[in-house]
């Protein structure tokens, strides 16, 4: 499969270094909002061709799908331009800036029969399907707890008045967005959508959130997620159970799961090591084209609307809003 490359930012060489051992995979193209970042970037991996837009990219006959690795609001609107030139394309998270940019993105890949893929690593990994299937080894669920807090490298420059785009409510940036996504993707992939929502965010004076809280309600327990830009959490994810708790290593990658046994006390590795959380939604596009669909099975597009649906539903507790929300901010 041959896939061209919409945007140079540092997740477009996490999707460099993934595809790097999928003899299947071949990145061909490349482009940026910057002429420079898109040329630097083609040296940098031996990538032939370098386009000055996107719609310069989607003219290449020699491309076979997309990666958009832009900032979060401009997801739906190319991920459209890419539908649209009957280009399959491949959404960096979170899928959209919202729930309604969400369903128009589907809707218009299912008039069109092109094939949309979200970018919620965790959902596509092999532990995560583990740690779903091991649930019932805790019992009774009570609580549920997904924690991801990390340091923006870029905080500081935003301390010091530089304004960067990481904490832009123009870009739909924010903790939530960034790394709650990952924590929400994983309960909402292992419960479903809860009954209610409560969210509360420590806000930056540019209006996007630095960190967040929310509870997630469910039959007999909550789902507890916490995140954070601007500091570290050493907080483990975990499923509490009656018979026992589960212990989930960096729920953005879901690297490794633990299971405590509440009546042995017995500790056990549950989860396989893998080095390449990200190539396992490489390898699921691969398999879905082969097979001749127009959404992964693994995560398909409703539960993508559910998350961002819960995404949402966040945000309006949080009082986050963005601009890219224009109505539905109301």
């Amino acid at each position: 499969m041959r896939i061209g490359i919409v945007g140079t930012n540092f997740v477009s060489d996490m999707f460099m270094e993934a595809a790097e051992p999928i003899s299947d995979i071949m990145v061909t193209a490349v482009t940026s909002g910057h002429r420079e970042h898109a040329d630097a970037f083609a040296l940098k991996y031996g990538i032939r061709n370098v386009y000055n837009s996107l719609a310069e990219l989607l003219k290449d006959k020699d491309v076979d799908m997309l990666y958009l690795g832009v900032p979060n609001s401009l997801h739906a609107s190319l991920a459209k331009q890419c539908i649209l030139a009957g280009m399959p394309v491949f959404v960096e998270k979170p899928f959209a800036t919202n729930l309604r940019e969400a369903e128009e993105v589907f809707k218009l890949a299912k008039e069109k029969n092109v094939y949309v893929h979200d970018g919620i690593v965790p959902l596509y990994t092999d532990n995560f399907r583990t740690m779903k299937e091991s649930l019932e080894l805790c019992g009774t669920v009570r609580r549920a707890v997904f924690s991801f807090g990390k340091y923006s490298s870029r905080y500081l420059a935003y301390l010091n008045g530089e304004n960067p785009t990481t904490f832009r409510p123009e870009f739909s940036n924010g903790s939530l967005m960034d790394l709650g996504v990952y924590c929400l993707a994983n309960v909402v992939g292992l419960f479903g959508k809860p009954s209610s929502v409560c969210a509360h965010a420590v806000k930056l004076e540019t209006g996007v959130d630095g960190a967040a809280e929310a509870i997630l309600t469910y039959p007999g327990f909550d789902a507890v997620v916490m995140t954070s830009k601007i500091s570290n959490s050493a907080i483990s994810s975990e499923i509490e159970g009656e018979l026992g708790t589960m212990v989930i290593e960096q729920p953005s990658l879901v690297s490794r799961i633990w299971f405590n046994d509440l009546r042995t006390k017995e500790k056990q590795l549950i989860s396989v090591d893998t080095d390449n959380a990200f190539g396992f939604q490489l390898q699921d596009i691969l398999d879905d084209f082969a097979a001749g669909r127009t959404e992964s099975e693994r995560v398909p597009h409703s539960l993508s609307l559910d998350v961002m649906n819960v995404l949402d539903e966040c945000r309006r507790s949080a009082g986050i809003v963005y601009p890219a929300d224009g109505k539905d901010a109301n």
